[in-house]
This record gives C-alpha cells, sequence and structure tokens, in this order.
C-alpha cells in the first residue's frame, strides 16, 4: 500500500503554474488507494492506464452507461459519499468577473442555473455569465425543449431567456460560446469542457476571476480540467450543486469515470508544470 500512496500523491501534487485555483480540489491518495485495491487493480500496475482502461466509459455517452454488480455499486457509492464526491462545492469568494455556466443536458444546465442563482441570492456577485456549450444534437432520452431547439447551444439560449431569476441578475450581460461538432474521421463528436473553454479563451480578457458553475459527481475532474487549460492569470472558482447519487441508475459507474478523468487531467497538469 506504501507504493500506492507515494503514487497517488506524486500524481496529485501539481504547482499549479498553469490556471491559478481559488480553492484547491483533492481526492485523499490514502482513501483512493483503498478504493482500486478493492475493485481489483494491483498496486504494481500503472494508475492512469489501469483506470483509464477499467473505469473510462468507452464511446458512450454518460446516459449510455451500465451500473456496476450490486456490491461494486453499494462499495463506490459509499466510498465516494464519504470523500464528499456527491457534495456541494460551494465559492469562496462573495465576487468574481464572471460566472461560466458549463455546458450539459438541458435537464442538467437548467439545474446549474438554478444553482448559480441560488448563489445570487446567498450574496454571491458577478458583472457577466457566460454559458460554454456545443453544437451537440439534443437526445430524446436526457434532454428537453426538442421542439424548439436542435442543439445544447440553442437549448442554452432558451433556457437563459426563459428563466425564473431575480432581474438584477437576468439583466447582466451574458455571452454564448457554442463550440462546433468536431469531425473525428467519419463521424462528427461533440466539444467538450475543454473544447469550450479553448473557445472561450480566444474572446476572453487576459486576467479575470472566473467562477466556473458544474454539478456533482462531475465538480472534481472538470475542475482538473480547467486548471490545465487555463493560464495563469485567470484565477477560477468551480461551484456545483450536490446530488444523491441513489437517485441516478448508473451514478456508480458515472463516479468511476469521473474520477479516472479526475486523475489524467491531474497526471497532465503535473507533466505540464515539469
Amino acid at each position: 500500500m506504501k507504493k500506492f500512496t507515494l503514487l497517488f500523491l506524486a500524481t496529485f501534487l501539481c504547482n499549479f503554474l498553469l490556471a491559478t485555483p481559488i480553492q484547491d480540489h483533492k481526492i485523499d491518495p490514502t482513501a483512493l488507494a483503498e478504493l482500486v485495491s478493492s475493485l481489483g487493480i494491483s498496486e504494481d500496475a500503472d494508475l492512469i492506464q489501469e483506470t483509464q482502461k477499467q473505469w473510462l466509459r468507452k464511446n458512450q455517452e454518460r446516459w449510455e452507461v451500465a451500473e456496476l454488480s450490486l456490491s461494486q455499486k453499494n462499495l463506490v457509492l459509499d466510498w465516494a459519499t464519504k470523500q464528499g464526491l456527491f457534495a456541494a462545492w460551494k465559492p469562496l469568494y462573495k465576487s468574481y468577473d464572471k460566472a461560466l455556466i458549463l455546458g450539459a443536458t438541458t435537464h442538467k444546465m437548467q439545474s446549474r442555473l438554478d444553482y448559480l442563482k441560488q448563489l445570487w441570492e446567498q450574496g454571491v456577485r458577478f458583472k457577466e455569465v457566460v454559458w460554454l456549450t456545443g453544437d451537440r444534437p439534443l437526445d430524446p432520452r436526457v434532454d428537453g425543449l426538442l421542439d424548439r431547439a436542435n442543439n445544447e447551444s440553442e437549448a442554452a439560449h432558451i433556457i437563459w431567456e426563459e428563466a425564473n431569476l431575480p432581474e438584477d441578475l437576468h439583466n447582466l450581460p451574458s455571452v454564448f460560446v457554442a463550440i462546433p461538432m468536431k469531425a473525428e474521421g467519419s463521424t462528427l463528436k461533440r466539444p467538450n469542457t475543454e473544447d469550450t473553454i479553448i473557445g472561450w479563451l480566444k474572446i476572453a480578457p487576459e486576467t479575470c476571476t472566473a467562477l466556473f458553475v458544474s454539478d456533482q459527481p462531475f465538480c472534481g475532474y472538470q475542475f482538473a480540467v480547467i486548471k490545465a487549460c487555463l493560464p495563469e492569470s485567470v484565477q477560477f472558482d468551480l461551484v456545483g450543486q450536490g446530488v444523491d447519487p441513489r437517485s441516478h441508475p448508473s451514478a456508480a459507474a458515472i463516479t468511476l469515470d469521473s474520477i479516472a478523468r479526475w486523475l489524467y487531467q491531474e497526471n497532465l497538469c503535473q507533466s505540464q508544470d515539469k
């Protein structure tokens, strides 16, 4: 177990020479060692390689992922609950230059806007709202607004325009970053978090404080993606509404997928800092 712990510590020791997080977020390396061991990953294995192989969803959307066995599901959900991976992430500051809502399904985008509204009502302030979306076609299995929007980016406009928000919040300047689908061979792939952030950076000022809005259990890996993408001049925070994991049929599998992505991105951050 000592070998595991040292490896995990090395994975998460990032000097943050890229973006500047206002709050740091890490997984406890000892707890992570216990999880991977319980799920059958050898302590001699390459952590990144094995979690990518065993935990990462393969050419699927999250809503298409099959759940783990009952025993593994309970193990993962109990572990993640203890580690706070389903708890809300809250802002440290009361004032930011920009609030950026990360694109998702229509229901999740609405949920993220609702959480931003909740923070506003608690006294958190910002000067502009930015929607980071892609032209992902809407999916009737998980999206609404199918009769009014063709893709995620169009749906974000409708959600914002029709939101029940305090007047001073709704009157803030709003920016919509819509990233086209990406061609990969003969198929099109939807833009990811990194694509939308890079798209925003092309029009964003060099220096600002940014409040990104996500939700659980995706906060950790999206925090790591943002940290790897943004320049050092951008101070950022990430917030997200907590969830009840038992309400989602594939919560454990999705949680492992998110952890694998978090590990990969933190390892990438460490490599870039060298």
